[in-house]
């Protein structure tokens, strides 16, 4: 370590950026200029670095960067030398307030501003103890404007998405629209309007809780509720892909094809759709409903329908439900039939879901990710992020002239055959519950004596719930009744010795 006592200037600075650009130095090693005017500044050469430090009671604080470029960005001898008496008088005080200062100061602040915002940093909460906060009190029986689980789900991947974690760990205090609005904007350049729109409104829901009833807490003030005015200026277009039978089941052919053998361009030898993957892709076709609900079926709310031996019933309660309505689906015999293999595979660990998650266990019991069949798709299609090698990968659904297409967007196709039935409102019936109701289907007892009385309770207000529309179940039978039909008739019809579509696969 070689130590250069000098009054620090511009030459100093730049040959500091330089050697740190060029790498000059090796691991471990370190260059440092001493300054001779403000005692304790130092600017200290690394391998690929160069900033400034104060060094105060044994302690070495970094206070800003001559290289790389973007990160807290500190060019002159100057600015750091006013640096230096602040960063000594908040070690005094206390070091906690250093760190606070410092994201004060590089989001735009001067000097004074820094500290008089700081100082509310030390006992006030960050972001995401914001949302930890209101999640827990509006997840209680008690709570005033309940969460459901759907909309917690969606805080926290808000929350845990890569572009917000210079945010999450920031006090809510010092959080101001503009850096807010920076995130936003790389949110919907890398996911999209709606995934920057739900982040504008999940930030706009904590903030907003907080002010309200955890001010003290939080440190917000109904003064400035300056996230109020966030908003998100790009229109999302209505999506018009509507995939047809013969998309479908070319897709199907291929997720049943590679439910055997690895995808193109995998060289690990394993298969490249899992059997919890193609139950779930098979349920979200025959089905139609939204992805988070449909993966998230329990077992004790799918059963033979007591007064129709000719169907089953599958139940959601309201809470991952979009609508906020439970939701209760006649599942024809034919189609339980065709899955029952497929269930029996996907099984695993004994879990309580219909289509569990490989990550699941007997303690951490969860159901198949609401994404595996959109990203089996992208993955049919070789554009899978995640697989370091992609020479080999192929675009199968390309090759086979099938249009891309998402899970959702099969409500169009259900909607669009029922029309050509005859029964435009059997969509409808199927893909959302119109009745309200007024009793929840919670689990109200859990312990082990109580548990078989309670199954059997749940069933049969389940069953209630489905027949209270009395001729609207009907209409549900008839429309599933004529989707699944078109949907198993068009499979059955292809399942002959291998054809030229397949050729295309392999």
């Amino acid at each position: 370590m070689a130590t250069v006592r000098c009054l620090i200037a511009e030459k100093h600075i730049k040959e500091a950026g330089a050697m740190a650009a060029a790498g000059t130095l090796g691991n471990g090693e370190s260059h440092i200029y001493s300054d001779e005017r403000t005692q304790g500044l130092r600017l200290i050469v690394q391998k690929n670095t160069a900033s400034w430090a104060v060094k105060y009671k044994n302690k070495t604080i970094t206070i800003g960067w001559v290289y790389p470029e973007g990160q807290r960005p500190l060019k002159t001898a100057t600015a750091a030398r006013e640096l230096v008496p602040i960063i000594k008088g908040l070690v005094d005080e206390d070091t906690a307030q250093v760190e606070p200062f410092l994201i004060a100061r590089y989001a735009g602040r001067d000097n004074k501003a820094a500290i008089a915002e700081m100082r509310p940093v030390v006992t006030t909460w960050t972001l995401q103890q914001c949302a930890d906060a209101m999640i827990e009190a509006r997840t209680k029986k008690t709570a005033q404007s309940p969460l459901r689980k759907a909309s917690v789900d969606e805080i926290h991947r808000t929350l845990k998405r890569p572009e917000m974690k210079d945010l999450i760990d920031t006090p809510a205090v010092l959080l101001k629209r503009g850096e807010v609005e920076k995130v936003r904007d790389k949110v919907e350049a890398s996911s999209g309007i709606s995934a920057a729109k739900k982040c504008v409104s999940n930030i706009r829901t904590i903030l907003s809780y907080c002010v309200e009833y955890k001010s003290g807490d939080s440190g917000l003030d109904h003064k400035d509720m300056w996230w109020e005015l966030l908003k998100t200026d790009s229109k999302i277009k209505a999506r018009t892909r509507t995939p047809s039978l013969v998309d479908i089941i070319g897709t199907l052919r291929l997720i049943d094809f590679y439910s055997k053998r690895p995808l193109p361009g995998r060289r690990d030898g394993k298969r490249g759709v899992r059997p919890n993957v193609l139950a779930a892709a098979w349920w979200l076709i025959l089905t139609s409903q939204r992805t988070t609900a449909a993966l998230a079926l329990k077992k004790v709310d799918f059963y033979p329908d007591p007064n129709d031996d000719g169907y089953y019933l599958a139940a959601w309660d309201d809470e991952v439900m979009k609508t906020g309505k439970t939701h209760v689906l006649p599942i024809p015999k034919r189609v339980v039939e065709h899955m029952r293999p497929l269930f029996e595979a996907a099984q695993d660990h004994g879990s309580q879901f219909v289509f569990p998650s490989e990550h699941g266990s007997e303690q951490g019991d969860i159901s198949v990710c609401r994404t595996a069949v959109r990203q089996l798709i992208v993955r049919l299609e070789g554009r899978d992020p995640h697989m370091k090698n992609k020479e080999g990968a192929r675009n199968l659904l390309g090759e086979a002239e099938i249009l891309h297409w998402t899970p959702h967007d099969l409500r169009r196709s259900i909607t669009s055959v029922m029309d050509e039935a005859g029964i435009p409102g059997g969509a409808s019936a199927v893909l959302a519950h119109e009745i309200k109701l007024s009793e929840h289907l919670g689990e109200d007892a859990l312990t082990e004596a109580q548990r078989e009385e309670w199954a059997a309770n749940r069933m049969a207000k389940i069953t209630k719930l489905a027949y209270g529309g009395g001729t609207f179940l009907k209409l549900k039978k008839t429309a599933m009744t004529v989707w699944t039909n078109a949907v198993l008739d068009a499979w059955e019809a292809i399942q002959k010795p291998q054809d030229q579509f397949l050729e295309v696969a392999e």
